[in-house]
């Protein structure tokens, strides 16, 4: 089964969008104890704003 979660985001003056979205992903693996934690879209909301979908495979055993 796959979920979804929608996160939005703003960056700061110095901050790289692609460091922030390793640290959210790693986080949300450590979170649920599993590496199948992928970044599926970002989208622009505003000036330095972001919402950012993440795709969760649970898989059932």
């Amino acid at each position: 089964m796959k979920d979804q979660e929608f996160i939005d985001i703003v960056l700061g003056e110095d901050e790289s969008l692609a460091a922030l979205l390793q640290t959210i992903v790693t986080h949300k693996r450590e979170e649920i104890g599993t590496h199948a934690v992928y970044v599926q879209e970002v989208i622009s909301t505003y000036d330095n704003g972001f919402t950012v979908i993440l795709e969760i495979s649970r898989s059932t055993y």
